[in-house]
């Protein structure tokens, strides 16, 4: 697997299979947002005042074994860091998601 790019609009990357993917952040911040809206039973007020302070899109776990990127696509998308560099990797990765003005949430 081989991040391409990192934009406010999302990441591409190469997959195990050499095929390019998207993984679109609106997409995935929107499944965060109506996951919320089902747990917590909200109303859609209480959806729409969420939906304009949540920039989350993922979830991460740095003590995983391999560490781990999940995003709330259908299905999720899992991005592993298996390499001899998988901290330094993924610490880039939620750094890069940061500045584009996005978040994950923490499971480590």
């Amino acid at each position: 697997m081989k991040i391409v790019e990192v934009t406010s609009i999302g990441i591409t990357f190469v997959d195990s299979y050499v095929m390019t993917k998207f993984i679109d952040f609106k997409e995935c911040n929107e499944n965060w947002v109506m996951y919320n809206k089902r747990k917590k039973n909200w109303s859609e007020d209480e959806v729409e005042q969420y939906r304009t302070k949540s920039k989350c899109v993922g979830q991460r776990d740095i003590c995983g074994k391999p560490c781990y990127f999940e995003f709330f696509t259908r299905p999720f998308t899992k991005i592993e860091f298996t390499n001899f560099l998988a901290q330094n990797h993924f610490r880039d990765l939620q750094r890069k998601i940061l500045e584009v003005g996005w978040t994950t949430f923490d499971l480590s």
